[in-house]
C-alpha cells in the first residue's frame, strides 16, 4: 500500500510540474519565494518613494551568476499611476494555493529553462506577476506582493 501510494505521489508531481508552454499561455504568474542564500530581499523603511521591497533571485549559468529580480513599487506602470491603481497586496489562506497550483513557479522553474526562457519567453503573456513571500508566513497565511520583473540578462551574449 505503501508503495502505492509513493506512486500515486509521483505521478501527480508529474502531471503538475510546470512547464514552460503552460506558463506561457498564462495571465497572471505566482513565483515561491523563501529567502536563503540564493533568494534574498530587501524592505525599504516606510515612507520611501517609488520602491518598497525587491526580491532577488540568483543563479549560476555558464560559469557567472545571474541575477533575476522582482520591485514591488506603490504602482507597477506608468498605465496604472496615471489611473491612480496601486500595486495588489493581499494574505492568502495556504490552503487556497490549490486553486492557483498550475500558476506557482518556482526557483526549479527558472533553474531548469535559464534566465531568457524563464522571463523573456515565459512571461510574453504574463500581465501580473505576483511574489508567494514564505519567508512572512504567519500561522495560516502567506502574504502575496504584485511585482515588476527586471533581469541581469544581456541579450546576444
Amino acid at each position: 500500500m505503501k508503495n502505492l501510494y509513493l506512486f500515486m505521489l509521483f505521478i501527480a508531481g508529474i502531471i503538475y510540474s510546470q512547464d514552460i508552454s503552460n506558463i506561457r499561455t498564462l495571465d497572471t504568474i505566482f513565483v515561491r519565494f523563501k529567502e536563503n542564500k540564493w533568494q534574498t530581499k530587501t524592505i525599504l523603511p516606510e515612507g520611501s518613494k517609488g520602491f518598497k521591497r525587491w526580491y532577488i533571485l540568483k543563479f549560476k549559468e555558464k560559469s557567472k551568476i545571474e541575477y533575476l529580480q522582482f520591485w514591488v513599487s506603490e504602482y507597477p506602470n506608468y498605465k496604472r499611476r496615471e489611473l491612480g491603481v496601486k500595486s495588489d497586496y493581499q494574505l492568502i489562506k495556504k490552503s487556497d494555493l490549490r486553486k492557483i497550483k498550475s500558476k506557482i513557479i518556482g526557483i526549479d522553474f527558472f533553474r531548469k529553462y535559464g534566465i531568457y526562457r524563464s522571463t523573456y519567453e515565459a512571461f510574453e503573456k504574463c500581465k501580473v506577476i505576483y511574489i508567494l513571500d514564505y519567508s512572512e508566513v504567519k500561522k495560516d497565511e502567506i502574504p502575496i506582493y504584485e511585482v515588476t520583473k527586471s533581469s541581469s540578462y544581456i541579450m546576444g551574449e
